[in-house]
């Protein structure tokens, strides 16, 4: 009897991993229960250049350098053999990364592992790895920031607005906000959200449908309102598609860490299009990689900060501030 998939809303039970993740901290509760197994987790971190890498940990503390979105495209080194090796020597394997990695990885195994747990996100696209090193090179050499002081970048850093308007922030090794701006104004989100600096094969994904080959697949779940009203608090909440009966069987078992509620999986398919819809190419793209081939700067040349900028940008951190954005955002999205 083939399984029918299913979708539920998840919130971790503690607050502060919610608030160091995304959205709702799924991705730590089923590495605990790797962890728990002794086993290994692989995700996407920051190497010491500050570029996207696949990496392992085999601890509750490695969990922190996974978390949060990363919208590179992460080197995958040598990940698939380390994780084949584990496997064979019958540890506990928790692989989390865009469609197109799981179903590489997928591949690459040729077969299946009752101790492998595959979890991938609903991709909007990955940007170049040469687009983010440019940008960091724009921010040092318009001094917006030194690198040499930064310890930490989140994409969407939730502690100060809260999940409906995350902000990116460099923080330094005592944890002080060295740099934070929101996806209006920031100029490689600007890139990133335009398609801009998007990868070629992403405007074909062959990847974007609901048939995949994970065991999860997790999306934000900005709609948590029309879901559940007292989830609704601002700090956020994952989507979590189940695809076999293993999924359903490990998220039982999760739920120790997780507030669960169960959804219509149509609906929650129909508020997240990156789901199964790519990108169209932005006119300005071919010339922005020119420009970056040519060791120009293409953030100022394309992405500056106008008078229209900095208004919106106003306009968010005010209404932010007095509660009232989320409010507004939903009405505009009617």
């Amino acid at each position: 009897m083939k399984f029918e998939r299913k979708v539920y809303i998840c919130q971790n039970k503690n607050e502060l991993i919610r608030m160091d993740s995304t959205s709702g901290g799924v991705f730590s509760a089923l590495a605990q229960y790797v962890l728990d197994r002794k086993g290994v987790v692989f995700g996407a971190e920051f190497d010491d250049m500050y570029r996207v890498v696949h990496g392992k940990g085999n601890a509750a503390a490695d969990l922190s350098k996974f978390r949060g979105s990363k919208y590179i495209q992460s080197n995958m080194g040598d990940t698939f053999n380390e994780v084949k090796n584990l496997l064979q020597d019958k540890r506990w394997v928790l692989f989390t990364g865009t469609p197109c990695q799981v179903a590489g990885l997928k591949s690459f195994l040729e077969k299946d592992y009752e101790n492998l747990i595959l979890m991938d996100i609903v991709c909007f696209s990955v940007a170049s790895p040469g687009v983010w090193e440019q940008y960091l090179v724009h921010l040092q050499n318009t001094g917006k920031i030194n690198l040499n002081e930064v310890s930490r970048i989140k994409f969407r850093d939730k502690s100060r607005f809260g999940y409906e308007y995350t902000l990116m922030t460099f923080y330094d090794k005592k944890g002080h906000k060295l740099l934070a701006s929101g996806p209006e104004s920031n100029q490689m989100l600007r890139s990133y959200v335009s398609n801009t600096a998007t990868r070629p094969s992403c405007y074909k994904c062959a990847f974007k449908t609901v048939e995949r080959v994970s065991d999860f697949t997790a999306w934000d779940c900005y709609n948590i309102f029309q879901y559940n009203k007292k989830m609704d608090d601002n700090k956020g909440t994952s989507h979590l598609m189940v695809h076999n009966e293993k999924a359903a069987n490990i998220l039982e078992e999760i739920k120790q860490y997780l507030f669960v509620v169960e959804v219509d999986v149509h609906e929650a398919i129909k508020s997240e299009p990156a789901m199964t819809e790519c990108g169209t190419p932005n006119e300005i793209r071919e010339d922005f990689f020119k420009r970056l081939s040519n060791n120009e700067d293409p953030f100022n040349s394309y992405f500056k900060d106008s008078a229209r900028i900095k208004v919106e940008r106003l306009l968010r951190t005010t209404l932010s501030s007095i509660g009232l954005y989320k409010y507004v955002k939903r009405m505009l999205k009617g």
